[in-house]
């Protein structure tokens, strides 16, 4: 019952909260404008599309390293690492005249963006009260929405007609906010004096147990409780990573005119379910919210390739954006909830690695089918997969969303 009582806006959880948007801020700045610093330093598109992968695959090799360590040595310690090497890349940036040296700077910079993530996600699990845990973790995730929402367009705005010059205020900001979020881990408490026990030196019962019950075997880093919870939230991505890839592209060949408006719906979208149904999921279950987000992804790509308009566009933006905002929270505190308490770290480094996973997938294979069989293929196969997620978790998931411990 006290669990029950405790606030979710605690002193560390800003903190954290904080530190993480920066970071995501410094992640997303250099989305869009770093493909043009490697095309004016190159000459060619392929380099462009190369800091995408890079950053991706970097982020995503540091994570089951990462959930392994940070469980043993602590959340705070990396925390403060990753983001000194999201500061030192940002520093670096300017010096990388050659595609070489970019390349490198490029993945380092993945490197602490995946070590922080990973830790931030594990802190934010250790934080948020037990009983509010998917109302905790969507509005922690808000991070993300919201700097993907404003970095691109302040850092567009900074770089203007993209001379290589113009990168330099921005490569400055990114690293004050980095060295910013650096000085806030820091200030992180909650593992500060961690007493051994909850008791006054005596145990308690759960204590006990928990001691007591060897750790499950990690299969590639990992528990095999979250292997399939990741497979689902794999596909969704592979589905919606359409969305950022080939969206644009699409309304430009159909004519349909500026869709930037589509991202702003989408995004309000995901802000709605966060801050809404993740009390429905602690208090019911999340088969209650996810089921009905799974099914809902599937028309809603699946009508894209009969869009008359940008208006239609408009239209199924907001659900696609709500559905994601319900499915992300809940499945990542299925994750936690089905790894051990003591490998929470594994468990935040499978649920951003299965994201990693989905959009590098998704992006390669459907740039293929739009190459080859054309954009409603890119569609039609998209929602497939927001099927096969559906279909899998029906199956494999429905009514098991308890803690395994």
């Amino acid at each position: 019952m006290k669990d029950k009582t405790q606030r979710l806006w605690s002193r560390d959880f800003v903190i954290v909260m904080l530190a993480s948007s920066g970071i995501s801020f410094c992640n997303y700045f250099f989305v869009s404008t770093l493909p043009i610093y490697a095309q004016n330093i190159t000459g060619t598109t392929f380099s462009a599309g190369l800091m995408t992968a890079v950053f991706t695959f970097a982020a995503l090799a540091t994570r089951p390293f990462t959930g392994i360590l940070t469980d043993k040595v602590g959340r705070v310690k990396l925390l403060v690492a990753g983001a000194v090497l999201c500061a030192a890349a940002s520093i670096l940036y300017r010096f990388s005249t050659v595609i070489v040296i970019l390349i490198l700077v490029r993945t380092l910079h993945g490197i602490g963006f995946g070590i922080h993530t990973t830790c931030g996600g594990a802190a934010a699990a250790d934080i948020i009260p037990k009983s509010r845990l998917s109302e905790g973790l969507g509005i922690f995730g808000l991070y993300g929405t919201i700097a993907s929402a404003l970095a691109p367009a302040i850092a567009l705005g900074i770089i203007g007609t993209g001379e290589n010059e113009r990168f330099l205020p921005l490569f400055t900001l990114s690293a004050v906010i980095a060295v910013i979020c650096a000085i806030l881990d820091m200030m992180i408490r909650y593992e500060r004096g961690k007493p051994k026990s909850s008791n006054n030196g005596i145990p308690t019962v759960e204590e006990a147990v928990c001691s007591s019950v060897p750790l499950p075997r990690l299969y590639m880093g990992f528990e095999k409780g979250v292997f399939i919870p990741a497979v689902v939230l794999i596909l969704v991505f592979i589905a919606i990573s359409t969305l950022a890839a080939f969206l644009t592209i699409f309304s430009r060949d159909m004519r349909l005119g500026d869709i930037g408006l589509f991202f702003t719906i989408s995004a309000a979208g995901m802000l709605s379910s966060r801050l809404l149904f993740g009390k429905v999921a602690d208090r019911r279950g999340a088969d209650i919210v996810v089921i009905p987000a799974l099914a809902a992804i599937i028309p809603c790509l699946a009508l894209i390739p009969f869009a008359p308009s940008r208006f239609y566009l408009f239209v199924l933006a907001f659900p696609l954006g709500l559905a994601q905002g319900i499915v992300c929270p809940a499945v990542n505190s299925m994750m936690f909830q089905r790894c051990s308490p003591k490998r929470r770290g594994s468990a935040s480094a499978a649920y951003f690695a299965a994201i990693d996973l989905g959009y590098g997938i998704g992006a390669f294979l459907f740039g293929i089918v739009a190459e080859k069989l054309g954009f409603n293929f890119v569609w039609w196969g998209s929602a497939l997969f927001a099927l096969m997620a559906f279909v899998i978790y029906l199956v494999f998931l429905r009514g098991k969303d308890t803690k395994v411990t």
